[in-house]
C-alpha cells in the first residue's frame, strides 16, 4: 500500500469536500464517482490509483454495522494471489467503508460492453466489436476472468454481485488485465439465506426471487451472462418479445419464466440481432451456455462450475488466431479464414497443435490393433504470440495449475523456437526421418526448414512410459 499524507481538517474550504478518515487517521478526498450499489459508493480518490467505498447508511443503522463487519471478515480471508482488490484499509468517519487499490490503466468492463450493445442496437455492432479489440481481446479478458472466479471458488468463497461495473479491465486493446472490486459483496459458499444482492440483469433468477443467496452457481450464472453478452452482443434471456415488450415482460424472463434466446425446442424468445454465434462461441462454449440459462435457468445445479467454464475458455481462446487483416481474431477452420473480413490466412502465420496421449504397446498388441498413439481432441494454434505447454492439456480443469513443460516461439523469417523449462527434457521426433533428439535447451527449427514435415513433440524424454505430446507439421 502508498504511503499516504494526512490533510488538516482545517484547510480553508475543507467543509466543501467530502473528506473520510480510515483507523490510522488518513484521510481520503472523495473525487468523481466511479459507481454505486445498494450498499454504498465507489469513488476516485486524491491518491492515485485507490478508490474508497463508503456505505450509503448512517453508523448507527444496523445494515451500516453488518456491512462493517463483513468487510472486516474479508479482510481476513485468504484472497492472496487472486486478482481481487481486498480492504486495504478500514473508513470509519462519517461513515463505514473501506479503501481499496488498483492498478493503473483500468477501466470498468462496463465501458467496453456498453459501447458494444449502443453499436448492436445501431446497427454497427459487428465493426465496433472488431475495432474494439475482437475476438481476441474478448477471450482473453474472460478467460482472465473465469481463472480468478474459479480459483476464489476453490478457496471456498463466492464473489456475490458479479456485474461489469464490478470488473475492471486494461483500457488498451494490448493488455488483458482483469481485476474485482467490491470484495465486500464476497461470502462463503452457502445457498441458504446469506447475501441476496445483484445487479439488475446479471443477477441468478433464484436471487432476483429471493429464494436463494449468493453461491458458486450464482457466480456462475453471472460470468455466463457477462460472457454471452460480450462475445454476442446480445443478452441470453432478453429476446424480441421482451425487448418489444413491457416491463412485466423483462421481469419475468430475468426471474427465468421465459426460455433463453437460443432455447434448441423453444423459439418464443429469439433473438433477431447479435453477433452470429459459430463466430464467437466454439462447440464447447455453445453447449456450456445452454447448460447455463437452458435447464440451469431454474435447476442451478445444472450449470457449469466456473472451473468448467474457465477450462472451455482457455481452449476456445488456445484456438484463436490473429486476423491480419481486420485484427479481430477467429476460431481457426480448414480454411483459416477469419469469419469477420473472410480474409484466408497465409499458412506460415500460424502452426496447428494437436495434443496425443502416447502409451507404448507390444508387438503383439500392435497386431492385435492396438495403438501407441491416442488423439485426445485437444488444440492449440501458436501464432507471433509465444504458446506455453504444460503437463495437463488446455481445455482440461487441471491446465492452469500443471506444470510448465515448454514454450514454443515463432519468430517471422527466422523459425520455430522450443525452450523446455529449466531442468525438464522433452523429445522432437521427425516422422520423415524417424530421428529423435532429447532437447534440455533451446533449439530452433530454420524457417527455411519449413516443408511440412510432421513432428511429435514428447513432453518426457522416455519413450518407455505412457506420456502427452503434441502433433505439428513444419
Amino acid at each position: 500500500m502508498k504511503t499516504m499524507g494526512k490533510k488538516n481538517k482545517s484547510d480553508k474550504g475543507s467543509e466543501r469536500k467530502r473528506l473520510v478518515c480510515d483507523l490510522r487517521g488518513t484521510i481520503y478526498e472523495l473525487e468523481n464517482k466511479l459507481s454505486e450499489g445498494g450498499q454504498g459508493v465507489v469513488c476516485y480518490t486524491q491518491f492515485p490509483n485507490v478508490l474508497v467505498k463508503v456505505s450509503k447508511f448512517p453508523k448507527e443503522d444496523p445494515r451500516a454495522k453488518a456491512w462493517f463487519d463483513h468487510i472486516q471478515w474479508v479482510s481476513r480471508q485468504p484472497l492472496d494471489g487472486l486478482k481481487i482488490a481486498r480492504p486495504q484499509a478500514l473508513i470509519d468517519k462519517p461513515r463505514h467503508g473501506y479503501v481499496m487499490e488498483l492498478m493503473d490503466g483500468l477501466e470498468p468492463l462496463q465501458h467496453l460492453l456498453g459501447l458494444s450493445l449502443e453499436a448492436a442496437k445501431g446497427g454497427n455492432g459487428p465493426h465496433f466489436f472488431i475495432e474494439s479489440g475482437g475476438l481476441s481481446r474478448r477471450m482473453r479478458l474472460l478467460t482472465a476472468l473465469a481463472r480468478t472466479l474459479a480459483a476464489l471458488h476453490g478457496r471456498g468463497l463466492a464473489y456475490g454481485d458479479l456485474a461489469p461495473s464490478n470488473v475492471f479491465v486494461s483500457r488498451t486493446r494490448e493488455h488483458a488485465e482483469v481485476w474485482l472490486i467490491d470484495s465486500d459483496n464476497i461470502s462463503v459458499l452457502s445457498r441458504e439465506g446469506g447475501q441476496k444482492i445483484y445487479t439488475p440483469e446479471y443477477g441468478a433468477p433464484e436471487i432476483i426471487r429471493g429464494i436463494s443467496g449468493i453461491d458458486s452457481l450464482t457466480d456462475s450464472w453471472s460470468f455466463g451472462v457477462i460472457a454471452f453478452q460480450l462475445l454476442t452482443l446480445q443478452h441470453p434471456l432478453i429476446g424480441d418479445i421482451v425487448s418489444d415488450g413491457d416491463p412485466d415482460d423483462e421481469e419475468r424472463a430475468l426471474k427465468g419464466e421465459l426460455p433463453w434466446i437460443d432455447d434448441p425446442d423453444d423459439d418464443t424468445n429469439r433473438a433477431s440481432s447479435g453477433i452470429h454465434r459459430h463466430w464467437v462461441l466454439t462447440k464447447e462454449l455453445q453447449r456450456l451456455c445452454h447448460q447455463c440459462f437452458g435447464p440451469g435457468r431454474n435447476t442451478p445445479e445444472a450449470r457449469p462450475t466456473m472451473s468448467e467454464w474457465r477450462a472451455a475458455f482457455e481452449a476456445a481462446a488456445a484456438r484463436v488466431m490473429n486476423c491480419s487483416h481486420c485484427g479481430s481474431g477467429f476460431y481457426f477452420n480448414r480454411d483459416s479464414e477469419c469469419h469477420f473480413c473472410d480474409y484466408v490466412q497465409e499458412d506460415t502465420e500460424h502452426v496447428l497443435m494437436l495434443h496425443y496421449l502416447y502409451t507404448p504397446v507390444s508387438e503383439e498388441e500392435q497386431q492385435a490393433g492396438l495403438t501407441e498413439w491416442i488423439k485426445t481432441g485437444h488444440v492449440q494454434v501458436l501464432g507471433r504470440e509465444p504458446l506455453e505447454l504444460r503437463a495437463s492439456p488446455v481445455g482440461t480443469t487441471s491446465y492452469a495449475e500443471s506444470e510448465l513443460v515448454c514454450t514454443l516461439t515463432m519468430k517471422e523469417d527466422d523459425g520455430l523456437y522450443i525452450e523446455p523449462v529449466s531442468g525438464v527434457a522433452v523429445a522432437l521426433q521427425s516422422k520423415k526421418s524417424q530421428e529423435t533428439k532429447i532437447l534440455t535447451k533451446r533449439m530452433r527449427l530454420k524457417e527455411t526448414s519449413r516443408r511440412g514435415d510432421t513432428y511429435m513433440l514428447h513432453l518426457s524424454n522416455s519413450a518407455d512410459t505412457p506420456h502427452y505430446a503434441w502433433r505439428f507439421k513444419w
